[in-house]
C-alpha cells in the first residue's frame, strides 16, 4: 500500500494488514452501494448476512451492518416495495449505531460514508460519549461497484446510485487533496482501493491512548495499492 501525502505514522506500508485502532471509538465504513462494505466485515467477522441484529464478537467489538436492520423489518414490510421504507432501514441502523456507542467498546458500523451531515452528527455523539470518530473507506469504480451490487442482490436505482456517485467522488476528491479536512471531526481517515481492502486480515482494538505501531490513532492519509 502507497501512502499519498505521505504522514510518519499509519497503515502506509507494502506489507501492512492490520489496521490498529484505540478500543473506545467508532469506525465508519464507507464507499459507494456495493464497493464491498457488508463484504469485508462478513470475511473479518463471519457475517453471513442473514443476522437482523447488532453482531458482538468474542472480544467486544460491535458490528452494526445496515442489512441487520433491513432483514429484522422486512417480515413486517415485505409487501411493501423497499424504496418506500428504506428511510425506516435508515433510521433503525443508525439508532443500533448509537445504542452500540452507549454499550461502550469499540464499534465498526456499515456506511455509505458520502452525508457529510450524517458523519458530523455521528462525531457530536462520540464527542459526548467520550468516544473517538475514525473513518475507514473502500474506494471502488462505478463498474465494479455496479457489479458488486448484483453479486450481493442488493441494488440501489439508477437514481439513487448517481446520487451516491457525486457525493462519493466529491468526497474522494477531497481525501485525495487533503484529507485532514475532508473529514475534520473524525480522528483518522483511511482510505482503501478494493484490492488493499482484500488484502486486510484484521482490524484491532487496542486498549489505552495510543495504539501499537502502525495503528491509525491521530493519522489521516489515503491508501492505495
Amino acid at each position: 500500500m502507497i501512502a499519498s501525502p505521505p504522514y510518519p505514522e499509519g497503515p502506509a506500508r507494502p506489507d501492512e494488514r492490520v489496521l490498529r485502532y484505540p478500543r473506545r471509538c467508532l469506525v465508519l465504513l464507507g464507499g459507494l452501494p456495493g464497493a464491498g462494505k457488508s463484504t469485508l466485515l462478513g470475511r473479518l467477522y463471519g457475517l453471513s448476512g442473514a443476522e437482523s441484529t447488532t453482531v458482538r464478537t468474542a472480544d467486544g467489538v460491535r458490528v452494526v451492518d445496515s442489512l441487520q436492520a433491513r432483514n429484522r423489518l422486512t417480515p413486517y414490510l415485505a409487501a411493501v416495495p423497499y424504496p418506500s421504507w428504506r428511510w425506516i432501514t435508515h433510521l433503525l441502523h443508525y439508532l443500533r449505531v448509537l445504542v452500540a456507542l452507549r454499550c461502550g467498546g469499540p464499534v465498526i458500523a456499515h456506511e455509505t460514508g458520502t452525508r457529510r451531515l450524517v458523519r458530523l452528527l455521528f462525531a457530536l455523539y462520540c464527542r459526548l460519549v467520550g468516544a473517538e470518530l475514525h473513518v475507514l473507506l473502500i474506494d471502488a469504480a462505478p463498474d465494479e461497484a455496479r457489479r458488486g451490487q448484483f453479486a450481493r442482490g442488493r441494488r440501489v436505482s439508477a437514481h439513487s446510485f448517481r446520487r451516491h456517485l457525486r457525493r462519493w467522488r466529491a468526497l474522494r476528491d477531497a481525501v485525495v487533496r487533503d484529507p485532514r479536512s475532508a473529514t475534520p471531526a473524525a480522528r483518522s481517515l483511511v482510505l482503501l482501493d478494493r484490492s488493499a481492502a482484500a488484502r486486510l486480515e484484521r482490524i484491532e482494538f487496542t486498549r489505552g491512548e495510543s495504539p501499537r505501531p502502525g495503528g491509525t490513532h491521530g493519522s489521516y492519509r489515503a491508501v492505495a495499492a
